[in-house]
């Protein structure tokens, strides 16, 4: 009897063995994600071995529209065409997001930080008003504190600035040579229904047919295994990230605004709060019947608020 318990438990340890290795495996391929998009739409440019998808619209002064983690351009499509009837607008798919690629991407706001000031000089973007949403903020923080140009204006929409918690589903899909393995694993298995109860607990004024056709979308850009993998590290590196910057923020000069919603249990209202009583040239705005993602629920009021901010913005614009 003995013996035959020693035997299969080798041989449930090689089967186990044997797929944590072949899940490893498949971890390191590109199954399961998207390189582009047959939407004529969207453009693509090469920054340092990295394919970035980007999306420009109108002419005038510029504005630069950052997402969050998880998230692409398709988080900005309800104010993309509003405003590019009077501005040049330009978002793109953050490193490991979206149809962007992630070659060497560490997952720190700085590797975000750098990118964008990449595209700002590609793509010739001239004193662009930086608009951040999550993740997004974040990063618009590190670069306004890394900033020679404190002229530079930024919005920022319900934005982690101090600390956030780390979902417990996190540490599989972070393990050192397991973690993409474990990605491709949840992609084709439990990340859809991840995204539907996620999206539903947060999108809370819009209607259900609105509903449904924002998590359908999502679900497909989400779900790939580089943004589970790159939404995990970024993650797991946020803390450790917003804590360098944190104590620097007394010495900010440049112009911000920060959105967020009444609600301080599904936002990040309170780490906005926090912000605004430390720097000095900030203002706060507080807004009702909406969670975390302000620009799907509230698009007008960011229209609005983003166009006053440019009516006091410097018109040296050449295009």
């Amino acid at each position: 009897m003995k013996t035959r318990k020693r035997t299969l438990l080798k041989r449930f340890v090689l089967i186990i063995t044997f797929f944590l290795i072949l899940l490893s495996l498949l971890g390191q391929t590109n199954l399961g994600n998207f390189s582009s998009d047959n939407n004529s739409e969207f453009n693509y440019i090469n920054i340092e071995k990295n394919r970035i998808r980007y999306l420009q619209k109108g002419k005038g002064e510029d504005i630069l529209l950052i997402h969050g983690s998880p998230g692409s351009i398709e988080d900005w499509h309800k104010i993309m065409d509003s405003l590019s009837k009077d501005y040049r607008v330009t978002t793109f798919d953050r490193l490991g997001h979206g149809y962007s690629s992630d070659h060497k991407y560490s997952s720190h706001i700085k590797d975000n930080a750098i990118l964008v000031n990449q595209i700002i000089k590609q793509l010739d973007l001239i004193s662009p008003l930086i608009v951040g949403h999550s993740y997004g903020g974040s990063t618009a923080a590190f670069m306004a504190i890394n900033d020679n140009n404190s002229n530079r204006k930024y919005i920022l929409l319900d934005s982690p600035l101090y600390e956030i918690k780390m979902q417990p589903i996190y540490a599989i899909t972070t393990l050192p040579a397991l973690g993409k393995g474990f990605s491709l694993l949840f992609s084709y298995t439990i990340s859809d229904i991840f995204i539907e109860n996620g999206l539903n607990d947060i999108l809370v004024s819009i209607n259900q047919t609105e509903r449904n056709a924002v998590i359908e979308q999502r679900q497909k850009i989400w779900s790939q295994p580089k943004v589970i993998y790159n939404k995990s590290m970024e993650t797991k590196n946020y803390n450790t990230d917003l804590k360098e910057i944190s104590n620097k923020y007394s010495g900010l000069k440049s112009d911000f605004t920060l959105i967020t919603s009444i609600d301080t249990l599904k936002t990040f209202r309170r780490d906005c709060e926090k912000f605004h009583n430390e720097v000095l040239n900030s203002s706060l705005i507080l807004l009702e019947n909406t969670g975390h993602y302000i620009q799907i629920e509230r698009p007008w009021a960011i229209l609005d608020i983003i166009r006053k901010k440019m009516k006091n913005q410097p018109k040296t614009y050449q295009n």
